[in-house]
């Protein structure tokens, strides 16, 4: 058994991530996945990070389904042929977007990331197109326009308002993100998939010490990205994530060499 894999398995009781509203929220929408045969492995998940991949893909659908129903409705309130009506248009139509989960690449906001990043203009600064040919098309026929978000985005779609999940730091193209939730961090790789999870606080914690978490796990993981396992398992007791016991249960064993 991993390092890993012990700190899974001996974490200290919490609220099981099928209570909370992200879960929820997937097995209220997930039948939207079948919309996507790209996205279809995701429709029968329990694991917190395929959930929470899956959640995007599914706020992507939602998030293009109400654009275009709002594109039409505001067309029909005004005339976009005109410069004047084109403004209030265009207007209404930012306000109407403004709460939408989101995430900036550049200068440009993807709001359905399953598609590329000229279609993602369109969808963000140039609605009218979606009123025309091709683009008219989207409505219905997009399973050949959709793309692997998690490989075209990367890492970095993970740090958006389609996720819980906060940027600790970097490593080159891995990301660490933390959920408060969960109590676990999660590496993520270029090609945005999971590297490794941490999860924090042991059954053996007597009270966990959740102030400052960034911080404190910054310090922590520049040990794991710089590969130095015995450093990492000090850093994780001296910054309060795991207890004595777990400190004394790693450093005696072959965790320090193994993964």
């Amino acid at each position: 058994m991993s390092l890993y894999d012990l700190l899974d398995k001996k974490k200290k009781a919490r609220k099981s991530f099928e209570n909370s509203e992200e879960y929820e929220f997937y097995i209220k929408y997930r039948e939207l996945l079948t919309k996507l045969p790209r996205y279809a492995f995701l429709y029968n998940k329990e694991d917190d990070f395929d959930v929470m991949r899956a959640n995007i893909v599914i706020y992507s659908i939602l998030n293009k389904n109400y654009i275009e129903k709002e594109v039409y409705y505001l067309s029909k309130q005004f005339n976009i042929n005109n410069k004047n009506g084109f403004n209030l248009f265009f207007n209404a139509f930012k306000e109407k977007i403004s709460e939408l989960p989101y995430y900036d690449e550049g200068k440009t906001r993807v709001y359905v990331p399953f598609f590329s990043l000229p279609l993602n203009i369109i969808y963000y600064k140039n609605p009218e197109k979606l009123l025309s040919y091709p683009y008219e098309l989207l409505k219905n026929e997009y399973q050949e326009s959709a793309i692997d978000c998690f490989d075209v985005y990367g890492a970095k779609l993970y740090d958006s308002y389609f996720t819980r999940l906060i940027k600790i730091c970097s490593n080159g193209s891995e990301i660490a993100y933390f959920h408060y939730d969960t109590n676990t961090v999660y590496i993520v790789n270029s090609q945005g998939r999971l590297d490794n999870k941490i999860v924090l606080f042991d059954r053996y914690v007597k009270k966990i010490y959740d102030n400052h978490m960034i911080e404190r796990l910054k310090n922590v993981l520049k040990f794991y990205f710089n590969n130095s396992r015995s450093e990492f398992i000090d850093a994780l007791y001296h910054y309060q994530f795991i207890s004595k016991k777990m400190y004394l249960i790693l450093k005696k064993g072959d965790y320090l060499t193994n993964e």
